[in-house]
């Protein structure tokens, strides 16, 4: 029910917040906190579900979908295995800031063979703006929230 919500909140609210082009994936950081909480059989449907959800509301078909899916399958292991620790803000920005690199960086990839970011300036804006953007947003909901991360 939260990712609905979540999914919602960032097609409503956040794809409309952009910094030189770029905006905050709120999707990946539920889909990141949901690693931290549940099996990884459960994160991998949960984030093909919201994948698929962001981008047929977005008309990405699947780019969203795959990136997320493929990036649980990567890091469920490492995030069950630090959901133990108490991490500090420097910690969980770069946490979010390196899977948000990885999550773009399958995403541009798969883009490629269809074209649709062909720019330099978007490559920018995609591996380092974005990510930034995404981190910055996910610390700060780190320190607002009551249990860690």
């Amino acid at each position: 029910m939260y990712g609905l919500g979540i999914v919602a909140i960032q097609l409503i609210l956040f794809r409309h917040l952009r910094i030189f082009g770029a905006q905050a994936d709120l999707v990946l950081l539920f889909v990141i906190w949901i690693c931290t909480k549940k099996t990884k059989t459960f994160c991998l449907l949960a984030a093909a579900s919201f994948g698929v959800l962001q981008d047929a509301l977005t008309d990405l078909w699947g780019l969203n979908m795959f990136s997320k899916t493929l990036l649980v399958f990567i890091l469920h292991g490492y995030f069950n295995r630090i959901s133990q620790n108490r991490l500090i803000f420097w910690q969980v920005l770069l946490i979010i800031f390196s899977s948000a690199v990885l999550h773009n960086v399958i995403l541009y990839s798969v883009s490629l063979f269809s074209e649709l970011y062909s720019a330099e300036h978007i490559l920018l804006s995609f591996l380092l703006i974005s990510p930034l953007f995404t981190a910055l947003t996910g610390s700060f909901l780190h320190i607002v929230r009551e249990d860690s991360l």
